[in-house]
């Protein structure tokens, strides 16, 4: 082992391979669900539980790992979690039935909760204040982009070699990421403040934030706004594919741009709020997204389906959700300095139910049309807004500030 030193600018570089393999699990594959649908010899419903268990792994094993990470050590959460995602990842390469796919999706769901949760605490643990932001800043602008290439790389290699190939490259992500934890990355948190794990200190812990107010409001705000967009990403290729005879090419377009456009508002961010004002730019952001997702679903009964024109109106949702969601997470992580991970974890935890829940309600709700998945989609973001505009009216956010993408 080479461990590096705490505070190595290369240690941030490491986090960032790491995330891109944990988030490629998903934007990579999903150009390929109707070609792994005729494959496996099963439904556009059972398809979308590929990604429902893995929310759900998600959620579940994520509610340990903050806790693990606050009294054993970063490190060992971040190891055993990166070998659980190589196992999941090795199981869905060789997966020969629906059954065992989905069991090593969940398995990956499990997995990637170790490293997606805590690697922001470490980010924490090494810098604080305004250096914090700016890195994690930067450090989820190339996730994001490396997020935007992800489904192009995922339609190339579906078209070319196979559904396989996307989930070869998952493995060795996961296990290159895993490889570079065991051989760099150090403990980031002092030893003094690593407490003996106990059940009740967990529960007392995320007791005192579901009591918190202001940090349930913060939570709720960033995790209803954003399911949508993966509720999007999840029926995207079969309805474009499967039912509107969209091109595997052309989907590439699609999807791309809408988590392009993502990736490029989340690096302006800074610029955006330094221009025209905090304030301003969030009630822009929630009266945007809501109104997109308004029309979405208004549009599903007027007109029929058309890949460009729903393409467009999401275009107009991403532009939405960038700020809000990312805002409440800054907000919320800054309330309880002794509970980071903890906080980290159940605010990903809520998130990856919602996700859950939101991706099996619309599989099935499903008709292969766009109706149904509107209707899902703007139920969510009906239900986040009255959130999202209680934290605005208790916050003053008078400063610009320099936020982190939640992709």
């Amino acid at each position: 082992m080479f461990l590096l030193r705490r505070e190595s600018l290369w240690v941030p570089v490491i986090l960032v391979v790491i995330l891109v393999g944990c988030w490629s699990e998903l934007d990579l594959y999903a150009p390929s669900f109707p070609q792994m649908m005729h494959y496996f010899g099963t439904t556009e419903q059972t398809m979308q539980w590929t990604l429902s268990l893995n929310f759900l792994g998600f959620f579940l094993a994520s509610l340990l790992c903050g806790p693990l990470a606050d009294a054993f050590g970063r490190r060992p959460v971040i190891l055993i979690g990166s070998a659980v995602f190589i196992m999941g990842s090795l199981l869905c390469l060789c997966a020969e039935s629906i059954e065992l796919m989905l069991l090593g999706r969940l398995i990956q769901g499990i997995g990637v909760s170790g490293p997606v949760t805590v690697c922001q605490a470490v980010i924490a643990d090494i810098y604080q204040g305004e250096r914090q932001v700016r890195l994690l800043s930067r450090t989820n602008s190339v996730i994001t982009i490396t997020m935007a290439i992800a489904p192009i790389v995922g339609v190339y290699l579906t078209k070319h070699v196979g559904w396989h190939a996307n989930f070869v490259v998952i493995f060795l992500l996961a296990l290159v990421g895993g490889v570079m934890i065991f051989m760099f990355v150090p403990e980031t948190r002092h030893k003094d403040l690593q407490n003996k794990f106990k059940l009740s200190s967990l529960v007392d812990g995320y007791l005192t934030l579901l009591k918190s107010k202001d940090f349930m409001l913060a939570a709720a705000g960033l995790c209803l706004p954003i399911t949508p967009y993966f509720i999007l990403i999840g029926i995207l290729p079969l309805l474009f594919m499967e039912q509107l005879g969209v091109s595997l090419g052309n989907y590439a377009f699609y999807q791309g741009s809408i988590v392009g456009l993502f990736s490029v508002m989340s690096m302006c961010v800074p610029w955006i709020l330094s221009r025209f004002g905090t304030l301003r730019v969030i009630w822009v952001s929630v009266v945007a997204s809501f109104m997109s997702l308004a029309l979405a679903y208004a549009m599903s009964f007027l007109i029929p389906d058309n890949p460009l024109l729903i393409t467009a109106i999401m275009w107009v949702y991403v532009l939405g959700i960038v700020v809000p969601p990312t805002m409440m997470f800054v907000r919320a992580m800054d309330m309880f300095d002794d509970l980071k991970a903890s906080a980290s974890s159940l605010m990903q935890s809520m998130r990856m139910l919602s996700m859950s829940v939101g991706t099996a309600l619309a599989g099935a709700l499903y008709d292969g049309t766009f109706r149904p998945i509107a209707l899902v989609m703007f139920m969510f973001i009906v239900a986040s807004t009255p959130f999202m505009i209680m934290v605005l009216r208790r916050e003053k956010f008078e400063k610009p500030a320099t936020l982190t993408a939640i992709h």
